[in-house]
């Protein structure tokens, strides 16, 4: 039997996984019998030199966020898993430490948690240091900035202001109906530079028809698409595809640079990279490999003996009830090669 991998991001309440959530899962897990490993002990598995228990599992955590320390870790301490952070290092904080939910239960004062997350969403070298001295958290790389791209002219939908931070960090464009493109990390394409006209147009549309409350109706994007598709019929889109040059040296700086500040920061060997987005391609890949002992990505499964090591699997794990009924699947490596097959992404 193989080990798996779970995937985690933000723990907060108003989140896909809250703190009883993720208490639940970890309960769920003991109930089930399975054993809480490192991800060092997943990559020597993988390279034949380990043998892991019968049902062996890894917790990740991606971006790094201040709630992780809060709400993830007393919990992680109380069950007695490990896990290991993947951090974006361009967003941790400065010169903080915040207190665990175990501490700020002494409290006898009006302050709510959030009050302790509000100077950054993300965790400091302070409290990467507090978490990595504990020997239960291990911090690796999610890389220097974790920034997405354009990566085809195909358009998925059209800005209705609900998408993430990764669209505006890209096109510094906050307008209402700009087309939003298929995307990747931003290391693992030549970006492409998307029509600006086609930008004007969309926008100029949706604020001729109420701006935000054009979106209240139900087949808004529909729509959107259509004015779309008649733009074409008279335009020519004017896309454009950076040189590639551009995109090695940002690996560079990703790939490298991230490992450097970490290894400097926290006097340790940082060892395994967390593709962004989990997307890479052949180039990302033989970069990470040339500083890296192993790499994970959103490919769902078992990882077996002789698998890619820097094609590892992980879960991601939404909320409710969803891993207890995912268990059943992943228990049986048969049942989790053919799930994995029917869909890419769960």
């Amino acid at each position: 039997m193989g080990a798996i991998v779970l995937c985690y991001h933000s723990i907060n309440y108003g989140q896909r996984i809250d703190p009883d959530t993720f208490e639940q899962n970890l309960f769920t897990l003991k109930k089930y019998g399975y054993v809480s490993v490192r991800l060092s002990d997943i990559y020597e598995f993988v390279k034949g030199n380990l043998k892991l228990p019968k049902k062996a599992v890894a917790i990740t955590f991606d971006d790094g966020y201040a709630d992780n320390l809060v709400y993830a870790y007393p919990i992680l301490k109380k069950y007695e898993f490990f896990a290991t952070i993947f951090v974006i290092v361009n967003k941790l904080a400065k010169n903080i430490k915040r207190m665990d939910i175990e501490e700020l239960k002494k409290l006898n004062m009006a302050n709510s948690v959030n009050e302790f997350l509000e100077n950054s969403r993300y965790l400091s070298f302070e409290e990467l240091r507090f978490l990595q001295d504990s020997k239960l958290i291990d911090i690796q790389s999610h890389s220097l900035n974790h920034k997405a791209c354009f990566c085809s002219n195909k358009v998925f939908k059209f800005n209705d202001s609900r998408l993430g931070e990764w669209f505006f960090e890209y096109t510094h464009d906050k307008r209402l109906g700009i087309p939003v493109y298929e995307k990747k990390w931003d290391c693992a394409c030549e970006c492409i530079i998307d029509d600006l006209k086609l930008r004007d147009y969309m926008h100029d549309f949706v604020a001729k028809h109420n701006g935000i409350l054009f979106f209240k109706k139900k087949n808004a994007q529909k729509i959107l698409y259509r004015q779309y598709k008649k733009y074409l019929k008279k335009n020519t889109l004017n896309m454009q595809i950076e040189p590639r040059y551009e995109r090695m040296k940002r690996l560079e700086i990703e790939v490298f640079e991230s490992k450097r500040i970490l290894e400097e920061q926290l006097n340790k060997s940082v060892d395994f990279f967390c593709y962004p987005f989990g997307s890479y391609d052949e180039v990302s890949k033989e970069y990470v490999k040339r500083a890296y002992k192993a790499a994970f990505t959103l490919k769902i499964g078992q990882n077996m003996p002789d698998d890619d090591l820097f094609e590892l699997k992980r879960i991601e794990v939404r909320g409710g009830d969803w891993l207890d009924k995912r268990l059943k699947i992943y228990k049986s490596p048969f049942l989790s090669r053919v799930y994995a097959k029917i869909y890419r992404k769960i």
